[in-house]
């Protein structure tokens, strides 16, 4: 068993624990929607006022559905490639894999390298899956997943690109789909309204390092233009049928929020190899 980790008032890794404790709490409500049973196991390692990450319910559910999401997405790309290779590009404190291992798949998590650090004294290792101490921007990420030709590729990353400048968002996915053909990647984004709104939440509390200029207005089209390798590109419009469950209001709101494409999730496919 690993030894508590402290975390001071005020420092990066403080800022890790909102996730973390966001997908703990709606787990605790919607357990049936929710899956994340293993983020209390990481919070109990930690020696932290946990109840300051408490943001409310629509932060909390909001965490917990990019999980949900992207569990969804990795199943069933794991269903037509069960020997893949699942990237998850800013992990932070992600539990994904303990939900999604099919017992054959490659999990590679990757972050800045005082992220991974962290993240290392917290979690234990786990055999097929390995940490790459890297800025997603950094593409040399991809000569260190021990990727294969004829390997299949599962990109995600949840709640991340919003923080990246466009340019840099245009050249990620160009390069994922030149260096890894046939791969799949799922995201969250917002747009343009939805985002000023958050960038406006964000400025409240002081945190002028979490600006974030990213955003998508028709992801089909934009991301389309972003490379000639991306084959298809499909807009979650609809929420599952479980999230009936949640409250009127918040189930009221993702309703909303995916049929306008103010704040989902895109999935895209990107072409085979040439032969």
């Amino acid at each position: 068993m690993k030894e508590k980790v402290t975390i001071k008032r005020g420092t990066p890794q403080e800022t890790l624990m909102l996730p973390l404790y966001g997908r703990y709490k709606a787990n605790q409500m919607y357990p049936q929607l929710f899956k994340d049973t293993t983020a209390k196991g990481i919070i109990d390692r930690i020696d932290y006022d946990i109840e300051q990450s408490d943001m409310g319910k629509g932060p909390q559910f909001v965490y917990g559905m990019r999980q949900d999401v992207a569990e969804r997405k990795a199943k069933e790309f794991l269903a037509r490639n069960p020997k893949g290779i699942l990237v998850n590009l800013g992990c932070g404190l992600d539990t994904i894999f303990d939900h999604i291992d099919n017992g054959e798949c490659r999990m590679v998590n990757i972050d800045f390298p005082e992220v991974m650090e962290f993240r290392r004294k917290l979690f234990d290792p786990k055999d097929r899956e390995i940490d790459i101490g890297k800025d997603a921007n950094d593409h040399t990420w991809m000569d260190e997943i021990g990727f294969d030709p004829g390997d299949k590729v599962f990109v995600m990353s949840l709640g991340v690109l919003f923080y990246f400048e466009p340019d840099d968002v245009r050249r990620l996915v160009d390069a994922i789909g030149r260096r890894f053909p046939g791969a799949t990647m799922v995201f969250d984004y917002e747009n343009a309204r939805m985002l000023a709104k958050s960038n406006k939440a964000v400025v409240k509390t002081g945190n002028k390092g979490a600006w974030m200029p990213f955003s998508m207005e028709d992801a089909r089209k934009e991301v389309a233009a972003f490379s000639d390798t991306v084959e298809s590109v499909d807009v979650m419009n609809e929420m599952p049928s479980e999230y009936e469950a949640l409250p009127f209001f918040y189930k009221w709101f993702f309703k909303r929020c995916l049929r306008k494409e103010s704040m989902t999730f895109a999935e895209v496919r990107f072409k085979e190899a040439a032969e």
